[in-house]
């Protein structure tokens, strides 16, 4: 976390500063209801895993069973975040098998232009740095959400040369492995403690549980 956010905080010659929307291009949207036999895959706010930031429930609908909310289209490299209780950090890239489907408005949809790798956005997101300027900016008490507008307004540092994106990607990319790669040593650790502590549990309820006599020197 520290040097994911310390990579966006980099001054000097060769990098910039711009709004967010300054560095995307326009999406579409679309009405899956205009072609009622089609099938689509969809992408509900709760589809985004907020642990993994992987696309994990999609759900495949045909265009008359579409909820209101799935208008917006997205296409593969795109990068989606979830306006809605935004500090959750719903933030997913969108592999090929999404391409030309569609997910809820409830998503912001980040596509980059030309000179700006879209991993670089989908790290920034995931700042620290980020997260607390979306809590100062949500509104509502009991379903809080931002707007794209908001989104768009946020200010980001980046170098200007794609190669130099491209090797900080590779580094966040090599980072990211190493830290799930640990998480799961740690769940396991996590999930084998429990499963001891049940066993113990169920073989003193049964009155199977040994216990050692102490032994005096």
């Amino acid at each position: 976390e520290s040097y994911l956010q310390g990579v966006f905080k980099k001054k000097g010659e060769g990098w910039e500063e711009k709004k967010l929307g300054e560095v995307l291009v326009k999406t579409e949207t679309v009405d899956p209801t205009k072609n009622p036999d089609t099938e689509f895959t969809y992408l509900d706010v709760s589809s985004v895993n907020k642990e993994t930031k992987e696309i994990e429930t999609p759900t495949v609908l045909i265009g008359k069973d579409a909820p209101s909310r799935a208008k917006k289209l997205i296409r593969t490299s795109d990068v989606i975040f979830a306006t809605v209780r935004p500090t959750h950090s719903r933030v997913a890239l969108i592999p090929e098998e999404f391409d030309e489907q569609v997910c809820s408005t409830g998503y912001f949809v980040l596509r980059t232009k030309e000179n700006v790798n879209n991993k670089l956005v989908f790290y920034f997101l995931l700042t620290k740095g980020f997260n607390e300027q979306m809590e100062k900016l949500q509104k509502g008490a009991s379903y809080p959400a931002v707007t794209d507008n908001d989104v768009k307004g946020i200010l980001f540092r980046f170098p200007k040369s794609l190669k130099q994106q491209q090797t900080i990607v590779r580094q966040l990319d090599a980072l990211r492995a190493e830290t799930q790669k640990l998480e799961a040593v740690y769940q396991k650790k996590i999930d084998d403690l429990e499963e001891l502590k049940k066993s113990i549990l169920d073989k003193a309820f049964k009155g199977e549980l040994k216990t050692e006599k102490a032994v005096v020197i």
